[in-house]
């Protein structure tokens, strides 16, 4: 045998020995791990990077680019929550029906929060408040109220940083801890999470699972960016809303006294468009099947 063949021989060995190294570590991985436990996330990062390993043998720029096209994947899947690519993510009903939820962000705020609550006395409907925890610290008898009210409470953080999901793992734990703790001491426990800006990222999964919470965002909004565009809101839901919504709305005080009698003029038209429609307001909890929190 040449000089050539044998190096041509080796490097034959070298390919499948890494071959079969990839394969093995593929097989185990699953074994260990049931794929009923692994996130799609998980499975697919499994998948890329073992092809990306058997490429590396034969050709290093595109086992590169497999494994850069990973994580351009985990980056877009950031920004669609409802993919379940990270973690289950509840983003509308299963229901069927003509139903839909309507929940409240970002709050609770005088008089805002008060005022839309009186709204919806005047429609017999019941909504989900995602509060931050600074804000329910600020205002906990509006707290009390909207438990009194028959409405329901979820977390949204304690400072509602849009940019929380880039932070370290023990930054994003204590945004929702703490939210829990404050929520804890009114003798609220919340079950239900709602990511700031309705973004996600890996380290969720695990902080919600050590909480015992799960993740709730939305299916349908009017772009109101918190309050700061609240113009049309009612027609912009009203256009696209259909059966299973859970419709995002905020109770953040708008910039101006006008913008908040334009703010409860709109809500009002949702609540009597949504009827006009023939779609009915339930509770969230009804509308997705879980409870949201347990109240001491």
């Amino acid at each position: 045998m040449g000089v050539l063949d044998s190096v041509k021989q080796r490097a034959y060995e070298k390919r499948c020995y890494t071959m079969h190294l990839t394969i093995q570590l593929s097989i185990r991985l699953p074994m260990k791990y049931k794929l009923s436990s692994l996130s799609p996330a998980q499975i697919t990062g499994i998948i890329f990077l073992s092809v990306a390993a058997i490429m590396f043998v034969y050709h290093s720029i595109l086992a590169a680019a497999i494994a850069f096209l990973y994580i351009i994947i985990c980056v877009v899947a950031s920004f669609f929550p409802r993919s379940n690519f990270y973690l289950p993510v509840i983003s509308r009903g299963k229901t069927g029906r003509s139903l839909v939820a309507l929940t409240f962000d970002d709050g609770p705020a005088l008089p805002t929060t008060t005022q839309i609550m009186d709204l919806l006395d005047k429609y017999s409907v019941k909504a989900t408040f995602f509060v931050s925890g600074v804000n329910a610290l600020s205002y906990p008898e509006i707290i009390r109220e909207i438990i009194a009210r028959g409405h329901t409470i979820g977390n949204h953080s304690f400072h509602h940083d849009p940019f929380v999901m880039l932070k370290s793992y023990h930054y994003l734990y204590q945004e929702i801890a703490g939210a829990q703790e404050v929520l804890r001491k009114m003798g609220i426990q919340t079950l239900a999470f709602r990511p700031p800006v309705g973004i996600i990222n890996p380290k969720l999964s695990p902080i919600l699972n050590k909480l015992e919470m799960f993740c709730v965002t939305f299916s349908c909004r009017a772009f109101d960016a918190g309050n700061r565009r609240v113009k049309n809101i009612g027609s912009k839901i009203l256009k696209k809303v259909k059966g299973d919504d859970i419709i995002l709305l905020h109770d953040v005080l708008p910039h101006s006294g006008e913008d908040s009698v334009i703010l409860l003029s709109e809500i009002e038209s949702i609540l009597q468009g949504l009827m006009i429609k023939g779609l009915k307001i339930v509770p969230l909890s009804d509308l997705i099947g879980r409870e949201l929190m347990k109240v001491e």
